[in-house]
Parts: C-alpha cells; structure tokens; sequence
C-alpha cells in the first residue's frame, strides 16, 4: 500500500516538476522534460553506482532496454504531462498492461484466450474514452503521447524477458545509460534550464529527491522483493492502487477536474486491466505489471 501511495503521488509530483501546479510554487511553470529526465537519470546512477556489477553481457541488447524503459519512455511522459492532467495520464499509462500483453502474442508466442483478448478491448475502449474529448471529437495530445510511452515502456519489458536482471541492477544500468542521450538532447532543444530549475525552490529539489529516491529506490526495490515473495497473479491486482491514488491525488492536489468521463473511462480501464492481470501470461509472467514500470 505505501508503494502504490508513492507511485500515485509521483502523477502530481512530476506534473510539478515539469509543468507547475497552481499555488505550490508562485511563478514556477516547471523544467523543460528532458532536463528533467537527465537529472532523474543522473542522479539514479549515482545512487546505485554499486549495483552495476558484475557487468552484463549483451550490452547492446541492455542499452535498447535503457531506452525504452528510461531514457525515451520517461521523456514521453514528462513531455505529455506538460499538457495533461495527473489523472488523466494515470489512466492512460494503464495501457502498457494490454500493450504488453499483445506484444507478447507476437514476440513470445504467447496464447491469449477470449478472457484476455476482452480484457484488452475494455481496457483500451476506456482508454480511449478518457483521452477523447466528445465536443470537438478531438484526442488530447498529452495522453495520447503517454500512451506512447506505456508502449515503448511494454517493448521494453519483452527485451527484459530475454535478458533478466535483479531490480536494482536494471535500474543502475537505466539509469547509467539513460542521461547521456538526456543531456545532449536538453542542450540542443531546451534553453534556461537552470534558471528554471533555481525557480522552483526547494519544493523542485524535493520533487527530485521524492521520484529518485522514494519512487525508484524505495517502490522499485519494495515491489521486486514482493514479487520474489508472491505470485505476481497476487500483486497486480493490489497494484491497481496505484493508479487509483494518482487519480485521487490529481483531483485534490492538483485540482483536476473531476468528469463523468474520467469516472467511466477510467473505470473500464482499470476492470480491463485487472481482467488481463488475474489470467497467468506464461511468457511474460510480469505483462500485468507493466504500468509500475512506468511510473
């Protein structure tokens, strides 16, 4: 429960970070997104510097995995929640369960019965509902590249399959090549990064310390172990809190406005994801957990 209260709370917190949120800091409008990647990045390597031996193999194979599930997947997000609401892109990031569940299909022969196969159509049809907006029949930008990110974020998790590694030597190897690219990519296109950044105060550094160390040390590190210890058929349904919290956490934090379809998008989006996450997938027993890995 404390890991998915920290998951939740990471929405509004990055929507902080990247975009401000109304009366927490005057005049803060957030840190461009890969600015922010680069230093959520940089910072995690320093951190666990000691877990990157032994050295992998495959490195390459590694690197495509660090950027997917880091580098790219995370500057997707930031830049979607630039536009989006913390609400909204917890919804939207629950279609890395489904996504993960069809790339299985394809890469890891794996077979989805009729349950599954309804679990992907209601989760996606949800998803759809709250990203659409009925009066202009237009699709928010935002979640639509969040969804992205919960796509390259599942690819990922395929890659992983191939080539598994404890939860904290993935992330220090994430983390060490995912900056690189951050960096390079915030001086080309981004500019005041600094002056944005001394602008949001210490509430900015608290965010920073807040994603690092409470989201990926402590909730990455919490939750690996309980899947050592359970099935993950057990934890994925109970990690559907997360989502919940982040969508509770909008609302009153962030002063997201609270929509009728919010309420049924969202909800049939999470009855199709805990469909997918109570039937075993025997190639990728983690595809109900993808959203966590997004997070």
């Amino acid at each position: 429960m404390a890991v998915c209260v920290v998951w939740g709370l990471n929405f509004v917190v990055a929507k902080f970070a990247v975009a401000g949120v109304p009366h927490w800091v005057d005049g803060f409008e957030g840190v461009p997104p890969f600015f922010f990647t680069f230093l959520r990045f940089s910072a995690l390597s320093l951190v666990l510097i000691p877990f990157l031996k032994p050295r992998p193999t495959d490195i390459k194979t590694l690197f495509v995995i660090a950027l997917c599930m880091g580098s790219l997947q995370y500057s997707l997000i930031f830049i979607g929640l630039q536009t989006a609401t913390p609400s909204g892109m917890a919804i939207a990031l629950q279609t890395g369960v489904p996504f993960a569940t069809i790339l299985s299909i394809f890469m890891l022969r794996e077979k989805v019965g009729a349950i599954r196969i309804g679990g992907i159509v209601v989760a996606l049809t949800g998803t759809t509902i709250v990203v659409a907006n009925p009066q202009t029949f237009e699709l928010s930008l935002g979640l639509l590249i969040g969804i992205a990110a919960a796509f390259v974020g599942a690819l990922g998790m395929i890659l992983v399959k191939r080539m598994p590694l404890d939860s904290m030597r993935l992330q220090a190897w994430i983390g060490l090549f995912s900056w690189p690219p951050m960096l390079i990519l915030t001086l080309v296109f981004e500019q005041d990064q600094i002056a944005a950044m001394m602008a949001g105060g210490w509430q900015f550094f608290a965010a920073l310390v807040f994603t690092v160390g409470l989201v990926n040390i402590f909730g990455h590190g919490v939750f690996y172990n309980l899947l050592q210890r359970y099935d993950a058929t057990i934890i994925a349904p109970l990690s559907l809190m997360a989502p919940l919290t982040g969508v509770i956490a909008g609302v009153m934090l962030a002063n997201d406005p609270i929509s009728t379809q919010l309420l049924v998008g969202g909800g049939l989006a999470l009855l199709g994801v805990t469909v997918i996450a109570l039937r075993p997938n025997r190639t990728l027993p983690d595809a109900s957990l993808t959203r966590e890995k997004s997070l």
